[in-house]
């Protein structure tokens, strides 16, 4: 496979982890005292794209209980969350369509060698 195939690959399946980090920041936005995590895309020495995961220890909205007591709640803006989601929609249209185009280059090399 083509380096560029190569990068394009590992980009979908780093965009894959960032949208699945996400999912699960907005599935557990309601959930008590919950801390959500931010995915980090790096590129590496020949162009692939990797993610790592970082926690975000920000502290959540602190509701004052029936028996008073504090209960912190989780640190997930929602807001946020799914604006966050139209890059990497964007990201994966991006790279898909590099996949196509490299895919008709190598079948165009192809007719014209016969």
């Amino acid at each position: 496979m083509s380096l560029s195939i190569n990068n394009s690959i590992s980009a979908l399946r780093a965009l894959g982890v960032k949208q699945s980090v996400t999912a699960n920041n907005i599935a557990n936005s309601e959930t008590a005292e919950f801390k959500k995590s931010r995915t980090v895309l790096e590129e590496g020495v020949t162009g692939s794209v990797s993610a790592k995961n970082q926690p975000v220890n920000t502290p959540g909205a602190m509701i004052n209980q029936a028996d008073g007591s504090v209960e912190e709640m989780s640190n997930v803006d929602l807001v946020q969350e799914v604006t966050d989601m139209i890059p990497i929609k964007h990201a994966y249209e991006v790279n898909l369509k590099a996949l196509k185009t490299s895919a008709e280059m190598e079948d165009s090399v192809l007719d014209l060698i016969g």
